[in-house]
């Protein structure tokens, strides 16, 4: 007797531990596909299109007269920080952040990077020149301070 209850102890250890294992697996399942279906959703990443369209006076005999180059917004890693325009016949300059981590000043007509160009500086824009195609770099909008507490003027 004593054999017939150790085996059937045994029996139920082992099916209490091969459910354990299935209900664990059942879980992490459960887990996986959870956080698929419902994980938030990441941004997706703008490509910068290398494809040279060329100048829009091509387009111009298609589907009319061209009246003057337009420039386009600029698609590359570069932020406008400031400008100094130009005046009294001096080039204008202006302050650019490559790629988030260099800042650089760069005069007019002076080469940004390795194949874009600054080409023209004006008091709220930049014209940038890359591979014959002009793209403008506008100054970021600021933003609207909150107007100061009492406390913290000392009224």
């Amino acid at each position: 007797m004593p054999q017939f209850a150790l085996r059937r102890f045994g029996q139920r250890a082992l099916v209490l531990s091969l459910t354990l294992a299935a209900l664990a697996l059942l879980g992490v399942v459960l887990a996986y596909w959870t956080w698929a279906w419902f994980a938030p959703q990441s941004e997706p990443r703008l490509q910068v299109s290398s494809i040279d369209t060329g100048s829009t006076a091509a387009a111009g005999t298609l589907f009319g007269r061209v009246v003057g180059e337009v420039a386009a917004k600029t698609g590359i890693a570069i932020r406008l920080l400031g400008v100094v325009a130009a005046s009294g016949g001096r080039k204008g300059n202006a302050v650019v952040q490559v790629d988030g981590r260099q800042i650089l000043a760069v005069s007019e007509g002076g080469d940004i990077e390795p194949g874009v160009r600054l080409a023209e500086v004006h008091v709220d824009h930049v014209i940038l020149e890359r591979g014959g195609i002009r793209e403008i770099l506008t100054l970021p909008e600021p933003r609207a301070s909150l107007p100061a507490s009492p406390a913290a003027t000392g009224k």
